[in-house]
């Protein structure tokens, strides 16, 4: 039975329709789990449109992003992803063998549950970036940006602070936190090596890996040291990003210049 309170009720069978925040400044979007379900779909070339919820639409579960999909709501980027997988066929895009498959499944746990939590912290100590042309100071003027700089971004900071102390992180020190990063960046490069993805061929996971990875690249961290760190002991990690930026993201620095959320991709 489709879903009631439908963002886009007009819709097209089988096209994606995206709901997530607006575009930002530094990066088309500061939520790792928007980037992660948008250059999935990219790299599964499954036709979509983004729609922007304003900073006020969430799907029935609460979260964002969400996708509706011939009249259906799904939330949680995983649980996006894997109803994508299956509705249009893309099992391609998963498979591996049964060791790369626990692998995988390895690497998505660091990401998602532990690297991920870097970026959570670092705006757990300031988000005020987002109220700047670093995010989304050019869309949110007058009322609304006085709004979003001087109430909402303080409840959003109380929040995170407290979802980082709750999951534990909150209670590391600084130097704790880098080590941990470091760990990471060192465990994804052993893992790429000199390999064009994670796994050879472009796989699922290498949108969740992309998408963790850009935020801690291109958007302010609480320590420089994290990027710096990439950067120069990790160069393939770099190329990494650069080459799904490239096949998959041609479109970024317009879409980060111009804030327009349906720029067209398909430009190779």
């Amino acid at each position: 039975m489709p879903s009631t309170n439908l963002i886009k009720p007009d819709w097209e069978k089988d096209h994606v329709y995206l709901i997530q925040f607006p575009r930002a400044g530094s990066i088309p979007t500061p939520s790792s789990y928007s980037l992660k379900v948008e250059t999935f779909l990219r790299i599964a070339n499954i036709p979509y449109t983004n729609i922007s919820n304003d900073f006020t639409k969430k799907s029935s579960k609460g979260q964002i992003p969400f996708i509706e999909l011939n009249g259906r709501q799904h939330a949680d980027s995983s649980l996006i992803i894997d109803h994508l997988v299956e509705h249009f066929e893309k099992t391609s895009l998963e498979f591996l063998s049964t060791s790369d498959k626990s692998t995988a499944r390895a690497f998505y746990t660091l990401l998602e549950h532990h690297l991920a939590w870097i970026t959570v912290y670092s705006r757990s100590l300031d988000s005020s970036w987002l109220a700047t042309d670093k995010g989304y100071g050019r869309i949110l003027t007058g009322v609304k940006g006085f709004a979003f700089k001087n109430l909402i971004l303080g409840q959003m900071t109380r929040k995170y602070r407290g979802n980082c102390m709750a999951q534990g992180i909150g209670h590391f020190t600084k130097e704790e936190i880098i080590g941990e990063a470091k760990k990471d960046i060192d465990a994804i490069s052993g893992q790429l090596g000199s390999k064009q993805f994670l796994f050879g061929d472009i796989k699922t996971i290498d949108a969740t890996a992309f998408a963790h990875l850009s935020q801690l690249l291109y958007t302010p961290q609480f320590s420089d040291e994290i990027k710096n760190y990439i950067e120069t002991s990790a160069p393939n990690v770099i190329d990494y990003i650069n080459r799904i930026k490239v096949q998959y993201w041609p479109d970024w620095d317009e879409t980060i210049s111009t804030a327009n959320m349906n720029t067209e991709w398909k430009k190779l």
